[in-house]
């Protein structure tokens, strides 16, 4: 783990037991929740937003994280990323009905507004996934890394990069090509080594549970046992 992912993680469990930061941990976090605010309206719009709408974005999904339980949070950063993320599809949503000129707008429904259950287990997920990734990224070439996180992860063109890398557009293409390959690779290689690992500490889990209930049902019949030689004894004197 990096400095930066160190400090942050620090971070985060200092605000979920009351004595965090909150202009720090927004900090840290911006960066994340401003790539998935992008990506949630770049959906709506098929296109580049704004990045002072992206700005305002992260800062209302901020706040949003900020209204739940802390210390109920299982993946602080993940979820900060998963509202970013829908929230960002509704100001996608909300530059189409301005555009539209559209007057009324149906209120929506607060409860389907907040991340549900499903959706803090899934940002678990991700916040999972985005630590494979990072680490895959380690992996790539010094030039890999770079063009998959401008042209990906930042959202630059293909032609604005290679414009920028002076070289040509079909040889970016290939050279990104080549990474998001590489880096699937590293992905679903490292996700099946955890599958396989959690699947036999699961099994070792399920052993040892089996072991204990034999163990106690030997107890119980060494206790019967005792117990009718005491009541065969008691009946031996009497």
């Amino acid at each position: 783990m990096d400095d930066g992912a160190r400090e942050l993680d620090e971070l985060v469990q200092r605000w979920q037991t009351g004595y965090g930061d909150v202009r720090g941990l927004y900090e840290l976090l911006r960066e994340g929740m401003h790539q998935a605010a992008r990506r949630g309206i770049q959906r709506v719009l098929a296109k580049a937003p704004d990045e002072h709408r992206v700005q305002d974005v992260v800062y209302t999904a901020f706040v949003e994280l900020l209204r739940g339980d802390p210390a109920a949070m299982t993946s602080p950063v993940g979820l900060a990323r998963t509202i970013a993320y829908r929230r960002g599809i509704d100001e996608g949503r909300k530059i189409l009905r301005e555009r539209q000129r559209i007057s009324s707008i149906d209120a929506l429904d607060l409860a389907a507004s907040l991340p549900d259950r499903r959706e803090i287990l899934a940002a678990a997920e991700e916040e999972a996934l985005h630590q494979l990734v990072a680490r895959c990224l380690e992996t790539l070439t010094t030039d890999q890394r770079a063009v998959v996180r401008a042209t990906v992860m930042a959202g630059q063109t293909l032609s604005d990069w290679a414009l920028a890398a002076g070289t040509s557009h079909q040889a970016v293409s290939r050279q990104r090509s080549r990474a998001l390959e590489a880096l699937r690779r590293c992905v679903n290689r490292r996700r099946t080594a955890a599958s396989a690992k959690r699947t036999e500490q699961g099994k070792q889990t399920e052993q040892g549970k089996q072991d204990k209930q034999a163990q106690l049902g030997k107890q119980d019949e060494l206790g019967k046992r005792d117990e009718q030689d005491r009541e065969a004894s008691r009946g031996r004197r009497s």
